[in-house]
């Protein structure tokens, strides 16, 4: 069966809305209601456009946008946790620890050494 993908403006809009409200809860109703799509159509699209599901993708948004924060800020874990539509820093740590097989604070100090020499 050829899966449908999302064209490329739906993608982008996608893309834009979520990024633009990573620090909250978002619903797959609200999501497909951005491009004007049905919730059922909006799933099968999506995953055929993104290669994952839509709570996956964003949550790798919200582990991308933590890791830009950890390398352009001071500001604690659990605050960037909670910026980043987290539920605390446990939740962020042990999600993070699955996705990049280290914790938060280690590949902070890590990637700075690396980015920001002494």
């Amino acid at each position: 069966m050829n899966e449908s993908h999302l064209p490329p403006w739906a993608r982008e809009r996608l893309q834009r809305f979520i990024d633009a409200h990573l620090g909250r809860r978002l619903a797959i109703s609200e999501l497909a209601s951005a491009i004007g799509y049905s919730e059922s159509y909006f799933f099968r699209t999506f995953k055929a456009s993104f290669g994952s599901t839509p709570h996956a993708y964003v949550l790798m948004r919200r582990l991308e946008r933590a890791c830009e924060l950890m390398l352009a800020t001071d500001d604690a874990l659990s605050d960037i946790a909670v910026r980043c539509g987290l539920a605390d820093q446990a939740h962020f740590t042990r999600r993070f620890r699955r996705a990049f097989d280290t914790p938060p604070g280690e590949w902070r100090r890590r990637e700075r050494a690396v980015t920001f020499p002494p």
